[in-house]
């Protein structure tokens, strides 16, 4: 094996029930062309400094020892990072002993790697993983790839978990034939994309880190790429926003997760929405029935969520239950009763998760972000507007969903509460289209624009909680006493004096947005 190689790999999680399953799958048995599942037990131990400042910067270091065949150190650096499909330089080279050395190393490049991040610091044994592999060399169509299963744990000092995941690694061939391989599994097992490598798991272990939700970062848009490229990396950031809080809608660990696991699916269903006059129909038109279909599995959930944590405290403070009432006071009655109808959208949630649509659109949502799957079936107008500069298609985009939102909002008086629901809707489509391209503008008119949008966006957010309220309230009228249907009224009066405030402000709102000139023109 050559010391340095380019390691493209697609990572899946697997149930450990369901390995045997994979095993047998019908495609597998034709791809491996005669060849034999084989298993090795890997201990791999990676090194950093205590601080992990190797690894910020994009550099893991390794030792590995494979079965009864001896040991090798790796050193693999961030060489691009699609969101899906990982590209890393890997340099490896044999060890007599399983002692860190890299002096080993003699190819230049990293060297001269080594030499800028470790010099002078101290490298230090952070975490091991114990696995055991089995793996088999895959022909599919014209490419080459390596299959691995890959189960046992991840430790760092007495801290340990479970690691049980399939790994595609491609030799030869095209990225595209990954995730259509992974498809082809996926119909016999369950198999989750992972944007999560092991060390990325080994680190979270050692400075103990309990996993959190993931809000956005910037797209990281520059005027110079192309609209593909832009188009792919929106793809990108809201599929991050999907897997890195599906953790904490999982496992109920924390009420923003499921938030921005569902902002993460509407920002990508505008991103379809305002790129598909560009996009061939097939797989857009399904990605966009994935997406509709996932984020309203997480709806009842965040809408009791928002409930409990927002509406029900707030009206609690305003109105106690009498101390005489005990648990039998109106918003104690309502508590419970909504508890039970959070349980309910909780499994609603947990379903749609374990569900093979999910499973499906992460798959499809990483293959679009890591090459150019879109294109095919594109007409020549489609090809030549992906691959203008983003700027010369951010313009018309932009402007569409201006004018969209304009033609109710110039009628904003007469909107009912239909129309006020469909005009939030433009609002939002606005706001996620400023998000995603601003950062190619810049200047104080992208910030002033932004501004008055979120104030406008923030008056229909309020009423549509309103709205929404008033349906998730309707559920639970026919189990509640009495004391129960006097916190019923209590909630819809006070959300009624709210909506009646803040429709008073919503003209003036629009008024002082309509004013502000378009960043883009």
């Amino acid at each position: 094996m050559a010391e340095k190689q380019i390691e493209i790999e697609l990572k899946m999680r697997i149930d450990p029930k369901h390995v045997n399953r994979l095993k047998q799958a019908p495609v597998l048995r034709e791809v491996k062309e005669g060849r034999r599942l084989s298993t090795t037990q890997l201990v791999s131990i990676y090194y950093d400094t205590p601080k992990l400042s190797l690894s910020r910067k994009g550099l893991a270091i390794r030792v590995r020892k494979k079965g009864a065949t001896g040991w090798e150190q790796t050193v693999k650096a961030s060489n691009g990072l699609r969101a899906a499909l990982p590209e890393r330089q890997e340099w490896t080279v044999e060890l007599e002993d399983g002692e860190l050395d890299l002096a080993k190393f003699t190819d230049t490049d990293v060297l001269a790697l080594l030499d800028k991040l470790t010099k002078n610091k101290k490298i230090d044994r952070i975490f091991e993983t114990d696995l055991a592999r089995t793996s088999v060399d895959l022909g599919y169509r014209d490419a080459v790839m390596e299959l691995a299963i890959d189960q046992g744990v991840v430790r760092a000092g007495t801290r340990e978990a479970p690691i049980s995941e399939v790994e595609l690694e491609l030799k030869e061939g095209h990225p595209a034939t990954l995730f259509d391989l992974a498809l082809e599994l996926q119909r016999t097992v369950p198999l989750y994309l992972s944007l999560r490598s092991k060390a990325s798991r080994g680190r979270s272990l050692y400075f103990d880190e309990p996993p959190t939700f993931y809000r956005a970062d910037p797209v990281g848009l520059q005027a110079d790429m192309s609209a593909e490229e832009a188009f792919r990396a929106v793809i990108a950031q809201g599929l991050s926003m999907i897997l890195g809080n599906e953790v904490c809608v999982r496992q109920d660990l924390h009420l923003e997760g499921c938030h921005q696991m569902r902002v993460g699916m509407r920002r990508l269903r505008v991103a379809f929405s305002l790129f598909r006059h560009n996009l061939p129909a097939g797989e857009a038109v399904l990605i966009r029935r994935l997406l509709k279909s996932c984020t309203k599995g997480l709806d009842a959930l965040r809408d009791w969520d928002v409930f409990l944590g927002e509406t029900l405290p707030a009206i609690e403070q305003r109105f106690p239950d009498k101390a005489e009432t005990g648990e039998h006071g109106p918003n104690a009655e309502l508590r419970k009763s909504a508890e039970g109808q959070r349980a309910l959208a909780f499994k609603a949630a947990i379903a749609m998760l374990e569900s093979s649509d999910y499973q499906q659109l992460c798959l499809l949502l990483g293959a679009w972000s890591s090459y150019s799957r879109w294109a095919s079936g594109a007409s020549a107008a489609q090809m030549r507007a992906m691959s203008a500069p983003i700027g010369e298609l951010a313009e018309p985009l932009l402007e569409r969903a201006r004018k969209r939102m304009a033609k109710r909002g110039n009628k904003v008086g007469e909107l009912g509460i239909a129309g006020l629901h469909a005009w939030r809707l433009d609002v939002k489509q606005m706001r996620y289209a400023c998000d995603f391209f601003y950062e190619i503008y810049g200047g104080k008119a992208v910030k002033k624009f932004r501004s008055s949008l979120a104030e406008l966006q923030d008056i229909l957010g309020q009423l549509n909680d309103a709205a929404v309220a008033e349906t998730r309230l309707s559920i639970l009228q026919s189990a509640l006493s009495k004391q129960g249907l006097i916190g019923v009224g209590r909630i819809a009066g006070w959300y009624g004096a709210r909506a009646d405030y803040r429709l008073q402000g919503i003209a003036s709102a629009w008024k002082e947005f309509d004013k502000q000139k378009p960043f883009w023109r």
